[in-house]
């Protein structure tokens, strides 16, 4: 088989989206034996049963037990190890905890969900806090109070290599060119993107390069490079040996992202391959990096940033494949397309946003990382303590900021995109035929950019229709009304989902509708043409709004008593 890692990767998938929705209990022992008995088999019958011990696996991996509807109103103890890379926010630290003590016996052992704003959290920290919290779609949510939580690193053994990265990051602050390069340059070298405002992101969204911020397989082939160059002087084998034993640490250090695991698990096996004289497939790597990752971190599947990477990873490698007796100039400009081609209908159906700008744009933006990152290498080890180095790195930094810019200036943005996944479904089997005919390369790549153009007319939101979306919140729902290219959001917090919204709702101009515009960040508030405060009612453009102890909202002439919950009312089926 020339794919042997393609189907069990499929069954994995299989078992835990199966059990997403029905959760059934299979015992590990039983996936197991069953797959010890697959080994006493052989050929087809060895294969059916090794994929059904898979299939049993993912059932057994996923099964979660039932926490009790918990409702932590009062501050309770707790103490739990971090399990996760902390993901930064405006004012919090969000990260998977695993509880090792608390008041609720019913959760000692689980993994929770925990927001924080300590600082010094890091990747296997240990913490004892007082919290409130409670169980959302079976899992629970816990906030620290402030002031109440003791964040103690003396037993993590990767402490020492986190205030390393941190004391880099200050020494590059100290030395950078300006803050939109230091907000770029620590999310390209160290995978932090806690610096980055939405002004600095939002040239990478509109031209569909946001993936060329994040740490992934193209930043590492760099690294790879740029090593084995620094490197010249060892031989081969001992470079590959040097390379295959510092890139797992990258990974750790820049906090274990999936793209960037997938990439450096790649690349070692590309290593090991080439230190073993064996011949290696691409594909095969890729099949079995997938099923490695979700066999240890099987809700990766429902992961965005996993779906990205793979799809773009695939669509990258089987363009080579097809072209591989092309220009390397026909190969890079193919394999832009293949990777966006590829990664499309997940953006699409996240995101409701596309930008064509992003497959001729891709080779263009990269050239500036490849001294970048080299030069990053360098100022790791110098502990970017030297000035006109820091600021000559940071000035490729700035060239791939302008760039990106001049890009997102042609105003090739395109929203109100909201794909099925019906239709989904139905572009990825059409694709997948393509590649299977026997045609010429060049006869594929133009039926599948058919296919594309197709999948994106069909995945266009036509329903102009005004609505009126309503999000359960502690008090009153958070409000947005979409009214022919109008779109209002009404809250008095941070609703990011509401961005989303705009994009899906192909809004011309967005108003922000609040009593409370102290909480909003600038960051937020420049997505909306004009932020508008109030008190207790308002009139925008005929639409009146009024925040009683039931909310309530008239739109021509029609009444609409909102309640605090989940819901979307389409007035044009309200008899509108």
């Amino acid at each position: 088989m020339i794919y042997p890692w393609l189907l069990p990767l499929l069954v994995l998938a299989t078992g835990i989206v199966v059990n997403h929705y029905f959760n059934l209990y299979v015992p590990t022992l039983a996936a197991i034996l069953v797959l010890i008995i697959s080994a006493g088999l052989n050929g087809f019958f060895r294969y059916i049963v090794l994929n059904l011990g898979v299939f049993l696996l993912a059932l057994s991996i996923t099964y979660t037990e039932k926490i009790p509807d918990l409702n932590i109103k009062t501050p309770s103890f707790f103490e739990c190890r971090v399990v996760s890379f902390p993901d930064y926010h405006r004012n919090l630290t969000s990260f998977d905890c695993k509880i090792l003590n608390c008041d609720y016996k019913e959760v000692i052992g689980k993994t929770v969900k925990v927001y924080s704003q300590e600082e010094g959290i890091y990747f296997y920290s240990r913490l004892a806090f007082l919290g409130k919290g409670k169980v959302e779609d079976g899992k629970v949510k816990l906030t620290t109070i402030k002031h109440f939580t003791k964040v103690d690193n003396s037993d993590n053994p990767f402490y020492n290599l986190f205030k390393i990265k941190d004391g880099l990051i200050q020494n590059y602050g100290l030395h950078r060119l300006n803050n939109e390069t230091f907000a770029v340059g620590t999310a390209l070298i160290f995978g932090e993107t806690k610096y980055l405002d939405s002004q600095t992101y939002k040239p990478f969204v509109e031209t569909g390069l946001a993936h060329l911020i994040a740490i992934s397989g193209g930043h590492i082939a760099i690294l790879f490079f740029s090593l084995s160059t620094l490197l010249f002087f060892l031989s081969e084998r001992v470079r590959y040996v040097i390379l295959g034993f510092l890139l797992p640490f990258y990974a750790l250090f820049t906090g274990f992202g999936i793209p960037v695991v997938r990439a450096v698990f790649m690349a070692v096996f590309y290593v090991i391959s080439k230190l073993l004289y064996l011949k290696n497939n691409p594909l095969n790597i890729l099949f079995f990096t997938a099923f490695f990752f979700l066999v240890l971190k099987p809700d990766s599947l429902f992961s965005v940033s996993f779906q990205l990477s793979f799809l773009a990873t695939l669509g990258i490698i089987m363009s080579i494949e097809i072209f591989r007796d092309y220009s390397n100039l026909v190969k890079l400009i193919v394999a832009s397309i293949f990777a966006t081609i590829f990664t499309t209908p997940i953006i699409l159906y996240n995101f409701y946003n596309f930008s064509p700008t992003s497959i001729f744009a891709t080779p263009i933006a990269t050239l500036p990382l490849y001294p970048l990152l080299t030069l990053s290498v360098v100022n790791i080890f110098l502990g970017f303590n030297v000035d006109f180095l820091v600021k000559v790195m940071d000035f490729f930094g700035y060239i791939f900021l302008q760039v990106v810019k001049f890009f997102a200036s042609l105003g090739l943005y395109y929203t109100g995109f909201s794909p099925s996944l019906v239709w989904i479904f139905i572009y990825f089997t059409v694709i997948l035929f393509i590649l299977l005919l026997n045609l010429r390369p060049l006869q594929k790549l133009t039926y599948i950019i058919l296919t594309f153009i197709v999948f994106l007319a069909v995945s266009k939101n036509y329903d102009s229709s005004s609505k009126i979306y309503t999000f359960k919140s502690k008090k009153y729902p958070v409000i947005f009304v979409s009214d022919k290219g109008n779109c209002y959001l009404i809250a008095d917090f941070e609703y990011k989902k509401a961005l989303n919204l705009l994009k899906k709702e192909g809004c011309k101009v967005s108003y922000l509708l609040t009593e409370n515009p102290e909480n909003f960040s600038d960051d937020f508030t420049t997505n909306f043409n004009r932020v508008l405060s109030y008190q207790y009612q308002i009139n925008v453009n005929g639409i009146l709004f009024k925040k009683w102890v039931e909310p309530y909202i008239l739109i021509y002439g029609r009444e609409f008593y909102l309640k605090n919950e989940d819901n979307v009312i389409s007035l044009q089926s309200s008899g509108i």
